[in-house]
Parts: C-alpha cells; sequence; structure tokens
C-alpha cells in the first residue's frame, strides 16, 4: 500500500423526502428509508471506509445543514431532512469520539439555491463554495469536531 494520504475527505449528500412539508407522522416508510441512508448513512460509510486515508493533520468533513440543529428547530417543517442531518451530526460526534486525534467538520451550508435549497434563496453556490473550503482550510491540523456555517461560526448542535 502506498504512503499517499488525502488531506481532505468531504462527503457531501443530500436529498428530501417526495413532500418535504409531510410530518414525521405522514412520511411513507421508503421515503424516510431514502433520505436517511442518503443523508446520513451513506456518508458515514464513506468516511469510516477512508479514515487511515487522510493525513496526520487532515480534515474530515461532512456537509451538514442548518435545519441539523437541534437547538435552533423552533420552527419544525421539513422534519425528514432536518432529521437525517441531525442523525449525521450524532453519527460524526460518535465517529469523534472514537477518533480523537482527526479535525473534524460538520458544515452547515447556508440556505443556497439549488432544486433542494430554493430558488428564492438568498445564496448562490458561486458565493457559498469558496468559503466552505476557506473554513476547511482553515481546520487543518486543530484536532476536534466543529459544526460550522459556511462563514466559520459555530452552529449549535
Amino acid at each position: 500500500m502506498s504512503d499517499q494520504r488525502f488531506d481532505i475527505l468531504f462527503v457531501n449528500a443530500g436529498t428530501t423526502n417526495s413532500d418535504p412539508t409531510q410530518t414525521i407522522g405522514e412520511v411513507s416508510t421508503d421515503d424516510f428509508t431514502q433520505v436517511m441512508i442518503t443523508n446520513a448513512l451513506s456518508p458515514m460509510r464513506v468516511i469510516e471506509s477512508m479514515e487511515s486515508l487522510i493525513a496526520k493533520n487532515g480534515v474530515i468533513g461532512v456537509m451538514s445543514s442548518g435545519q441539523g440543529s437541534i437547538a435552533n428547530n423552533e420552527r419544525g417543517q421539513r422534519e425528514v431532512y432536518r432529521g437525517s442531518k441531525a442523525a449525521l451530526n450524532m453519527f460524526m460526534r460518535s465517529f469523534a469520539a472514537r477518533h480523537v486525534d482527526h479535525a473534524m467538520l460538520v458544515m452547515a451550508p447556508g440556505w443556497i439555491r439549488t432544486e433542494l435549497g430554493d430558488p428564492e434563496a438568498p445564496l448562490s453556490i458561486e458565493e457559498t463554495i469558496p468559503k466552505l473550503v476557506n473554513v476547511v482550510l482553515a481546520k487543518q491540523g486543530k484536532i476536534g469536531l466543529e459544526y460550522l456555517d459556511y462563514q466559520g461560526q459555530i452552529v449549535p448542535w
């Protein structure tokens, strides 16, 4: 095996159920399962399988969402999506507890004009991605897990 390592592993996965206005009691089991597998289970499987390939001062990150913050959920809505991103955040906390020697990030990109976001969202991909990259680069060599937004601000768990 080669001595080469990745400096950054950043996993981005996101989907929502067919009707994001559904409550958790209304969503079909198939929709729930698809969202949870895509948003929470699959990113963690990638991280678990690639952890040994990350450089000692590298960064492991995942794209979460501000909607994954339990503390900030004061309006409800988008319950399955929120729950899947909260699950991802929890899985990263568990991963971090087992891998205390890594720099890790859970990122909230902001409300972006995408198919998953909304045409009325205030941010464009072109505005947000360079800021996200800067936050990831600034985390290199700083051990521990943080939940940050695209501006480097702390997001409450």
